[in-house]
């Protein structure tokens, strides 16, 4: 709850700052971007994780009118979620899943503000199990393909994607932050 906390905190104190700044996708255009995460597993691993949040540093460089180069580095805490039954930690074996990601790809403006966003790069995996007797951490890198949709203006900008590549890790990830121009 803590680090949920500090996000949100950030998330209000360093969007708002930035908010004086605005840009648009075009020709030679840059920005800088950060936005919160809140992801949804689904699949396999919506039985080990719960909710998960975190955020997102995005830079973005306009190559014409309607398209877009990115790169995204961010960091997401999924909930703990209790192994003998599938539901929140109350006591037990239990799970931790956190991630931090570095994609590049791009976004293309089908209309004015809506976009369809495609990119790739890697996901670096942690876990940490707590059993009764025994507590074990691990990871792992693995290639994930985020395909997403989303709407931007006047520097805001909110979203959807997909972590598509892996099937033991997909989830669904709702965005909203801001992009500023550099």
């Amino acid at each position: 709850m803590k680090r949920f906390a500090v996000v949100v905190v950030v998330c209000l104190v360093v969007v708002p700052f930035l908010a004086f700044a605005q840009n648009e996708p075009g020709y030679d255009k840059m920005s800088l971007g950060a936005n919160f995460e809140l992801s949804v597993p689904v699949g396999d691993f919506s039985n080990v994780a719960d909710l998960g949040y975190g955020g997102n540093v995005k830079y973005q460089y306009g190559a014409d009118t309607r398209s877009v180069f990115t790169a995204t580095a961010g960091y997401i805490v999924w909930g703990e979620k209790d192994l003998a039954n599938g539901t929140a930690v109350v006591g037990g074996e239990s799970i931790q899943w956190k991630a931090f990601n570095m994609f590049v790809g791009g976004k293309y403006y089908l209309a004015p503000g809506f976009f369809g966003s495609l990119e790739g790069g890697a996901y670096f995996l942690s876990s940490s199990y707590e059993g009764t007797q025994v507590g074990i951490e691990a990871t792992a890198t693995y290639f994930m393909l985020p395909i997403g949709i989303g709407y931007q203006r006047s520097g805001f900008e909110i979203g959807a994607r997909y972590m598509l590549f892996h099937p033991d890790f997909n989830s669904v990830s709702i965005t909203l932050g801001y992009n500023f121009a550099l």
